[in-house]
């Protein structure tokens, strides 16, 4: 295979990767753009929990028992990554689980790139899950989780839930947030939105327990979608610098084809003009031959004689 042939495989290779990691990047911005549209109400539906846990409580006589915070029996979900390409996404909430787990508690994890990555780093993961790759797919990830979550509690092994998950904001570095889900704080609750008693169909305390169900949910379904949002960001500027170093070989290997080029038709004019004078110089050879042949042969005339 010529030079030229092989650059410009190298070329038609490398233009598919190009359309590859575009593709990549578009698909990254979407979902990003699909879950950030999506936190607002999500948000909306959190706050309106809220107030209705708040109003609910002025129901009940005393406030439901509060679970202790031993660390043997505390839970930190980590929302991250389901696929790679996300530069180091997954590296920021694993390094930052590893500090919040010093002291003790075990580990659920919605997505199974990060649950990987865990285990590589000798966390302790109790359970893993895959992640939702798009904000409509969260709520179905989380009822999941949920039901993994309240069955351990159920059990005893578990007294305290705490969520991780990245936050994109835009013009700013993504950052991890860690939030505490169980034991709620009714007493803040109460005291931020107070209402008048509501009406009602069941028991105060059912009433209660499954706002507070309900309302866990909800937060895990915008650390959910946060985490989207954070792992398509990084996703994005990940493709985009690899777009940008593709570019930057593109058109370096432009260069070597019009380089390799331009050397073939070099080549190809110096084997012409080297064949057309070794074709001239038998026919010269002979001409001069000839001339001297004849010089030899005929006497030279009378009027040249001295």
């Amino acid at each position: 295979m010529t030079q030229l042939a092989e650059i410009e495989g190298r070329l038609a290779g490398m233009g598919e990767l190009q359309d590859i990691v575009g593709a990549m990047r578009s698909l990254a911005a979407i979902r990003m753009q699909e879950a950030l549209r999506a936190l607002p109400g999500i948000r909306r539906y959190a706050e309106s929990l809220e107030m209705a846990i708040a109003t609910a409580l002025q129901l009940v006589p005393s406030p439901p028992e509060q679970a202790s915070g031993e660390p043997d029996r505390r839970l930190l979900v980590l929302c991250a990554a389901e696929h790679g390409f996300s530069g180091g996404f997954d590296e920021r909430l694993v390094q930052a689980a590893q500090a919040a787990l010093a002291a003790g508690g075990t580990l659920a994890v919605l997505g199974l790139r990060g649950a990987a990555l865990a285990l590589e780093r000798g966390l302790p993961v109790a359970w893993s899950a895959p992640m939702a790759t798009r904000a409509v797919g969260a709520p179905d990830a989380i009822e999941h989780l949920v039901r993994e979550l309240y069955a351990r509690i159920a059990r005893g092994e578990v007294a305290r839930v705490e969520v991780m998950f990245g936050r994109y904001r835009q013009g700013a570095a993504a950052t991890v947030e860690r939030r505490l889900l169980l034991p709620l704080d009714t007493t803040s609750l109460a005291a931020t939105h107070p209402r008048q008693p509501p009406m009602r169909h069941l028991a105060p305390r059912t009433l209660l327990e499954r706002l507070i169900a309900e309302y866990v949910f909800a937060l895990l379904t915008e650390a959910a979608v946060e985490s989207i949002s954070s792992e398509n960001a990084a996703r994005f500027a990940a493709m985009e610098s690899a777009r940008d170093n593709v570019s930057r070989k593109l058109e370096e290997l432009r260069r070597g084809v019009q380089q390799a080029r331009q050397a073939e038709i070099t080549a190809e004019l110096l084997d012409l003009i080297t064949g057309a004078a070794a074709l001239e110089a038998p026919t010269a050879r002979r001409g001069y031959q000839a001339t001297k042949i004849r010089y030899q042969v005929a006497p030279p005339s009378a009027s040249a004689r001295p």
